[in-house]
């Protein structure tokens, strides 16, 4: 054995069959050893941003870390877009690196200089500001203690990604065979939830509610969090990364809340006495503007596992339970639920009624173009109760976010870093995890440049991924902005960043292609030969250019006050319990 054989070993005994990689000299021994063992499989990607953002879908898709392997220098640095995404959510994720031998690194130079060795590049201090832990190791013994903790570390507490950069001459150096005591499951005590004010949080409430964050997916108690809100019908939102976790049927379940969430229920939050956060750390794109104007008739109680983001709350006076929320399933119970006031029901449900699930795109009837928020419904409702869903960022994010029913898909995206092009590598990844679940790609026209190299990667594995592009010719979010605050000068938005004609590359990657333009095109038959097709398809659906998010939050307002605005009768009436005045900010 050497050290890359040790790695290997590990992987293999770890459950971690696949490594996404792209070859380079720096990591062709850990290739080699990698795809020597029976157990393991190389998959090879186009490029290493890829790999890391397929990596990234593995765990939402199979609860498992996914693990990449690139070279030195250029291969290391272009993992860093998708070793952020799994940070900034929460993800682990287990990426090797090889590096220069030691004896030619800058750190044998002598002297202070910048590269030594050929594609030397020092990752461990690029990659640690985006890592639960970066570590170059100079030794096989180093080595194999590394590999156990970092796996270890990735998987504890608030998890994530982790990174560990491999000098050749460790690679090729001998090493013993793991011992069974160095590969021993790992076990972390999990502390019960003890805390008074967290059982007493509803006391008092005649308005209660409760939002879920993306905390209780990723604790693994989604199941028993959606049973507790049945049996006591608390009224409860959720933010974009808690989708995934419960049906969207359920009769309590008001909608996502936010910038671009649901009118209704950002009316909720707003107009609540009492509010329990389980699980979020309440991102800008949840609270946007001053955090006085968030909730700010309630008391508000955030339960989460990182302290660090419960400090900030310190200057809002909110209560806070720092815990695992593995143990929610223990402390649930034991929060005391007074009957619900018939108003505040009354008031929730009429919000729910109004404004959930909404064809929301007035510009896209006004175009006599496709509404966005149609094309999703209608995809939405033909799909496999199972299939996964990867949208991208953007405009395309926010449509399909806003309107998507879920009963028990695995909906998700990048939620906290959000790059362009994010979805198409992490559906590769869903389909290599999940091959006999359907795999759903939401893209936009811009988004589709950004990895368009993975259709080859598609083409070349098999994978029949039905590939929705949203195309609105140009950055529609973007635009959007530019409109509201730029007089609609969209400069870098709009000319220079025009699509291809996506059928034309769909047939130079060997893969279907269907264009529409009328929303009737998306029939029964043609949903139907879609979902049944062997290969991959795209679906190139064309948008109106000027099409909207609607509703969406604009500056210095806060969250239940979003554009298109209603009149000052309409709010009033929408928010008869904590009456905010109108802020009358920049913008439209």
């Amino acid at each position: 054995m050497n050290g890359a054989d040790l790695i290997a070993r590990f992987l293999a005994h770890k459950g971690l069959s696949q490594a996404y990689v792209l070859t380079g000299g720096a990591c062709a021994f850990i290739i080699d050893a990698i795809a020597r063992r029976p157990e393991l499989e190389i998959v090879c990607f186009q490029h290493e941003q890829a790999a890391a953002m397929a990596a990234d879908a593995v765990w939402r898709v199979a609860r498992r870390p996914g693990v990449t392997v690139a070279t030195s220098g250029p291969g290391a640095t272009n993992l860093l877009t998708g070793i952020a995404c799994s940070y900034f959510d929460s993800i682990p994720a287990l990426h090797i690196t090889g590096q220069v031998n030691q004896r030619e690194s800058a750190a044998a130079a002598g002297a202070r200089v910048r590269q030594l060795g050929f594609q030397e590049t020092d990752i461990v201090a690029m990659a640690a500001p985006v890592t639960k832990r970066a570590v170059k190791v100079t030794s096989v013994a180093e080595l194999r203690r590394e590999l156990v903790a970092c796996y270890a570390l990735a998987l504890s507490g608030r998890m994530g990604p982790v990174l560990i950069d491999v000098p050749m001459d460790v690679q090729q150096a001998p090493a013993e065979p793991w011992t069974e005591e160095e590969l021993a499951p790992h076990t972390e005590r999990r502390a019960p939830i003890e805390d008074p004010a967290l059982f007493g949080v509803f006391e008092g409430a005649s308005r209660p509610l409760v939002l879920l964050g993306a905390g209780v997916g990723l604790a693994g108690v989604e199941a028993q969090v959606s049973d507790w809100l049945a049996r006591t019908g608390l009224p409860f939102v959720a933010s974009w990364n808690a989708l995934t976790s419960f049906d969207h049927s359920m009769p309590n379940f008001l909608g996502q809340v936010g910038v671009y969430g649901n009118r209704g229920a950002n009316y909720v939050l707003q107009n609540c006495d009492r509010l329990l956060v389980l699980g979020s750390r309440l991102d800008n794109r949840q609270r946007s503007g001053d955090p006085s104007r968030y909730a700010p008739g309630a008391r508000v109680h955030v339960v989460d596992i990182d302290p660090e983001e419960l400090r900030k709350f310190g200057a809002q006076g909110y209560g806070t339970t720092t815990a695992d929320l593995a143990g929610l399933p223990a402390a649930l119970p034991r929060i005391r639920v007074a009957p619900i006031d018939p108003v505040w029901t009354h008031y929730t449900e009429g919000l729910k009624r109004r404004f959930h699930g909404q064809d929301l795109s007035a510009r896209a009837r006004a175009n006599d173009a496709p509404s966005p928020y149609a094309v999703v419904q209608r995809l939405n409702g033909a799909m496999a109760r199972n299939a996964v869903v990867v949208a991208d960022c953007g405009a395309n994010l926010c449509w399909v976010y806003q309107v998507f029913h879920r009963t028990a898909q695995t909906l998700f995206t990048a939620g906290g870093h959000s790059p362009m092009g994010y979805s198409l590598p992490a559906a590769i990844g869903a389909a290599l995890t999940a091959r006999d679940r359907e795999i759903w790609c939401f893209i936009g026209d811009g988004g589709m440049q950004i990895n368009l190299q993975e259709l080859q990667t598609i083409r070349h594995l098999g994978l029949p991924i039905r590939i929705v592009i949203l195309n609105n010719a140009g950055y529609g979010i973007i635009r959007q902005f530019q409109d509201s605050y730029m007089e609609g000068r969209h400069a870098a938005s709009d000319e220079g960043v025009q699509p291809p004609d996506f059928g034309r590359l769909s047939a130079a990657y060997g893969l279907d292609h269907a264009r529409v333009d009328r929303l009737d095109q998306l029939s029964d038959a043609f949903l139907a030969r879609l979902r049944a097709a062997p290969r991959a398809v795209v679906v190139d659906v064309r948008l109106a250019a000027n099409t909207l998010i609607e509703p969406k939050l604009e500056m210095g307002r806060p969250i239940n006050d979003q554009f298109p605005y209603v009149s000052d009768e309409a709010y009033a009436a929408a928010n008869p319990f904590v009456p905010l005045p109108r802020v009358r900010a920049a913008g439209r």
